[in-house]
């Protein structure tokens, strides 16, 4: 019973600490416009593959298409799913950089980085779920 009461301990002091970097990282008002951008533009993504699954009649559907070579993957329309599940997980990687970089003297130069990155690669993920809506409809 010991073993488990140090575990809801060790728990629950690191959602504590969790909770106080989170609320030093949004402290900045460039971080929290940074991250909401970044998660609109997610919610759009998971908007856009919930309608498409829906709205594709076949289970089957075109993945990748190259110019050269024409069709090259095909596969389950569930699969639509995994651009907006690669966006959430750059926007949880980012969020854990930045709270482990929070104390270091370049942070906020580190900031606007990974965060510019960040709407960089969600930027291209909209753009390639927009290029599997073109090639699907």
């Amino acid at each position: 019973m010991d073993f488990l009461i140090k575990i809801y301990e060790r728990i629950s002091v690191f959602l504590k600490r969790f909770k106080a970097l989170s609320s030093d990282l949004y402290r900045e008002a460039f971080i929290k416009i940074y991250f909401l951008s970044a998660i609109s533009i997610n919610l759009l993504l998971w908007i856009s593959a919930y309608l498409m699954h829906r709205n594709i009649s076949q289970e089957i559907s075109i993945l990748h298409y190259n110019v050269d070579f024409g069709i090259d993957l095909i596969g389950n329309k569930n699969y639509f799913f995994i651009i907006p599940l690669l966006s959430l997980f750059f926007i949880l990687l980012n969020k854990i950089i930045l709270l482990i970089l929070l104390k270091k003297d370049h942070f906020k130069f580190l900031a606007y980085f990974l965060l510019g990155f960040l709407l960089l690669i969600n930027i291209f993920l909209a753009l390639s779920l927009f290029s599997l809506y073109l090639i699907n409809f």
